[in-house]
């Protein structure tokens, strides 16, 4: 199953320009694996003035951190996207 979202995502921890870290809703995230890499570029009948507004989106695998070690955490497949305004998280595939 998977959800559509336009959140934004902050805390984001970068290695080699490739998220591996992330903070949604409050809750820290740890990527354990880069799935995809894809770049779409800005919509020129929207804002002609801006034509390099790329954004980078990102296909991870991560699971939650947790303030026990103990405690079981399901990872997920998250597609996080980052442009000119910032880190949005997109879609959650469980």
């Amino acid at each position: 199953m998977a959800r559509q979202y336009a959140a934004p995502v902050t805390d984001v921890a970068l290695t080699a320009r490739r998220p591996m870290r992330f903070t949604w809703q409050g809750r820290g995230y740890v990527v354990t694996a880069v799935l995809g890499h894809w770049v779409s570029g800005a919509a020129w009948w929207r804002a002609p003035e801006q034509p390099n507004d790329d954004t980078h989106t990102w296909r991870v695998e991560a699971f939650p951190r947790s303030a026990s070690r103990s405690a079981i955490a399901r990872s997920g497949v998250y597609d996080l996207s980052c442009s000119g305004e910032g880190w949005t998280l997109h879609r959650i595939a469980d």
